[in-house]
C-alpha cells in the first residue's frame, strides 16, 4: 500500500512537472513552437477536466476553451504567496497542483483561516466578478504549487466574443459561490461567539456531526485552528487542556474524544 501511495504520488508530481518543462524536450526532439502549445494544453486539459469548475464540459470543449482563454500557469514556492490581499486582480485562480490557505489579514498583520484549498479547487470567482480592482483576501502555498489563472477580462469581462462551455462555466461558478456563502455563514457564527470555550464546543461538535463518531482526526493543526476561530495558539491550547482536566474531552495530536457531549451542547447554551 505504501508502495502504490508513492508511485501515485510521484507520477502527479512528473505529470506537472511536464507542463513546465515538456517545451524544452519536444524543442529538442524538432517539434514548431505551435506543436508544443498543443501538447502542453493536452496535458494540461486532462488535469482539470476534473475540477469543479469545469464539471459537465468535454475535453473536446474545454480544448476549444482553453485556445480562447489562454490561460496562464505560475509556480510558487511552499510558504510563498500565491497572490496577496490588496495586490491588483490579474484573473481567477485554479490551484493545478499542491495545497494553498486562503487568509483574510488585519492591519496588524493578523490572520484569519478562511478556507484550504487542494488540487481542483478555484479561488477568486466573487472578486474577479466584483468591481473592485485589488484582492480582498490572500493565498499562501502550503505546499509548493502549480496555479492555472483565467484571464478576467475573458472570463468576467464584456467582450463581445464569447466561448465554448461558458454557460456551463458560469452555472459550476454559480454552485461553488453559493457553497462558499455557507462556509462564510458558519465563519460568522463563529466571529459572532465571544467566548472561546463555546468556539471550541461548536467545531468538535461539528466534527462529531460530521463524522458520527465521538473519536476524530481534526482536518486542521493546532495553528490552523486558532486562526480559523480567530484566537491566539496559546490561548486555544490552554482552553482544550482544560477541558481534558475536566474530563470534557480527551485528545492525542490531531485526535479528538469527545467524553461528555451533553456538556458540549450546554456549555453553547450558556449566556456569554
Amino acid at each position: 500500500m505504501f508502495i502504490f501511495v508513492i508511485i501515485c504520488f510521484c507520477c502527479k508530481l512528473l505529470l506537472v512537472y511536464s507542463i513546465l518543462t515538456y517545451r524544452d524536450y519536444v524543442g529538442n526532439q524538432g517539434y514548431s513552437s505551435q506543436k508544443v502549445v498543443v501538447i502542453l494544453q493536452d496535458i494540461l486539459v486532462k488535469i482539470v477536466a476534473k475540477s469543479p469548475m469545469f464539471s459537465g464540459i468535454s475535453i473536446d470543449t474545454l480544448t476549444i476553451m482553453f485556445a480562447y482563454l489562454s490561460p496562464k500557469l505560475l509556480h510558487c514556492s511552499a510558504n510563498s504567496y500565491i497572490v496577496e490581499q490588496n495586490e491588483k486582480i490579474a484573473g481567477l485562480g485554479l490551484l493545478i497542483h499542491g495545497k494553498a490557505s486562503i487568509i483574510k489579514e488585519n492591519v496588524t498583520g493578523k490572520s484569519m483561516l478562511i478556507k484550504k484549498i487542494k488540487n481542483g479547487e478555484s479561488f477568486g470567482i466573487r472578486a474577479v466578478f466584483s468591481q473592485q480592482n485589488d484582492w480582498p483576501v490572500s493565498v499562501v502555498a502550503k505546499t509548493d504549487c502549480t496555479v492555472m489563472f483565467l484571464p478576467r477580462e475573458k472570463i468576467a469581462g464584456k467582450c463581445k466574443n464569447t466561448f465554448l462551455g461558458r454557460e456551463q462555466v458560469l452555472q459550476n461558478m454559480l454552485l461553488l459561490v453559493s457553497q462558499n456563502n455557507c462556509l462564510l455563514h458558519r465563519k460568522l457564527e463563529y466571529i459572532a461567539l465571544k467566548n472561546l470555550r463555546k468556539k471550541i464546543c461548536m467545531y468538535f461538535l461539528e466534527q462529531y456531526e460530521a463524522s458520527g463518531e465521538k473519536t476524530f482526526t481534526l482536518p486542521l493543526n493546532r495553528n490552523e485552528l486558532a486562526d480559523f476561530l480567530y484566537v491566539s495558539r496559546p490561548a486555544l491550547s490552554r482552553e482544550i487542556g482544560r477541558m481534558r482536566d475536566e474530563e470534557i474531552i480527551d485528545f492525542f495530536s490531531t485526535s479528538i474524544t469527545l467524553r461528555n457531549v451533553d456538556v458540549l451542547k450546554q456549555i453553547l447554551e450558556y449566556p456569554d
